[in-house]
């Protein structure tokens, strides 16, 4: 009678157990078959990262440059995926470059989401961004300025090596005539980043730029970082009168832009992702550097500016280099070393030319 009783107990605690292994079971795999469903077969391709995750990019693994980096890269949370997809697509990071800087939780959820956008957007993988529709759960910024959008977009970026493109920063001022006068001695064409201005010297340098054959571009014009990085809207907003400044003054539409301070650095850490996107839509492509005359530093002068970029350039005259430099008022060291930068890199056997849209950008995190 008690090994009956025994048995009977016996049956019943693995009864149990085999309806709790089937339950569990069954609920995992209802719930990792729904995961799946939900991010390979979704009729609609979900617009952020699921939870609210914040991504973060790691410097350590991702090759970016010293000092402009931030000490760690973070994607806001709530930023789209088209936001993060743009913006990396815009640095030259393939999907499969993509996955490794994302934290691993959000891999298959941004996998899933752009493989669904190319596959949707298929001129995405060449440099055609559609830049005229905007969604109707777009952030708002998108309709702002709708004049401010790039009409002439090119087929291909191109890259000629051996080219030198010489840029300058934070004109127009007293210091950009000089620097034309330079080029114009050498028959050279160069890049202006400039901040605009109203006043009639301001256009007419800026207008001299242009009818001198250089390309005019936009940098800032309050270069308050502050206030230029508080979000996207504010950071629209000075480009727009920036933009609107250079326009009335030449006629021309800028085309390409360089962010102050670089496109990562610790004042727009928070929120670069977004304006970088935004402006890839609206077609705009932005300019880093890879070499710098570090003419802003304190303590410049025409031995370290002279120093620094032929530091950075090779001999044999196969580099190809963006050149930083400076046209402020303050820069007249940067005026008086030029020729002899411009005279040894054309010794090196260099040629020298002005950026467009269709030459290959470098950017911090655009691996080069």
């Amino acid at each position: 009678m008690k090994k009956t009783k025994k048995k009977k107990s016996s049956n019943i605690v693995i009864y149990i157990l085999l309806f709790l292994w089937i339950a569990v079971a069954t609920c995992a795999a209802v719930y990792f078959g729904l995961e799946y469903f939900s991010l390979k077969e979704a009729d609609t391709i979900p617009n952020e990262l699921p939870n609210g995750q914040v991504v973060v990019i790691d410097p350590e693994t991702s090759d970016l440059p010293e000092p402009e980096q931030a000490e760690q890269l973070v994607i806001p949370q709530g930023t789209s995926m088209e936001q993060i997809f743009l913006a990396m697509n815009s640095m030259g990071y393939s999907l499969e470059e993509m996955l490794p800087l994302i934290e691993t939780d959000s891999r298959d959820a941004f996998r899933a989401y752009v493989e669904q956008y190319i596959e949707a957007n298929p001129d995405l993988a060449k440099i055609e961004v559609d830049t005229t529709t905007v969604g109707d759960t777009a952030p708002e910024y998108t309709k702002l300025y709708p004049d401010l959008y790039v009409e002439n977009k090119p087929a291909a970026f191109r890259e000629d090596a051996g080219t030198i493109y010489l840029t300058f920063d934070d004109g127009p001022s007293k210091r950009t005539p000089e620097v034309l006068d330079i080029l114009k001695q050498y028959n050279i064409k160069a890049t202006f980043f400039v901040c605009g201005g109203t006043s009639d010297d301001a256009k007419a340098l800026m207008k001299r730029v242009v009818d001198e054959g250089h390309t005019i571009a936009i940098h800032s014009i309050s270069h308050d970082y502050k206030k230029i990085y508080a979000d996207v809207e504010s950071y629209l907003a000075d480009f727009y009168e920036t933009y609107t400044c250079v326009y009335e003054a030449t006629g021309v539409k800028p085309e390409i832009f360089r962010f102050p301070g670089g496109s990562i650095n610790s004042y727009n850490r928070f929120v670069y992702m977004q304006i970088i996107a935004e402006m890839t839509r609206r077609g705009f492509v932005y300019y880093d550097w890879n070499v710098s005359g570090e003419d802003a530093v304190k303590g410049a002068d025409t031995t370290t500016i002279y120093s620094n970029i032929m530091n950075y350039i090779s001999t044999d005259g196969t580099d190809r280099a963006i050149v930083l430099l400076h046209d402020a008022a303050d820069k007249k060291d940067t005026v008086a070393i030029l020729p002899d930068v411009i005279q040894k890199l054309i010794a090196y056997g260099y040629k020298f030319d002005k950026l467009d849209n269709g030459v290959k950008p470098v950017t911090f995190g655009y691996k080069d």
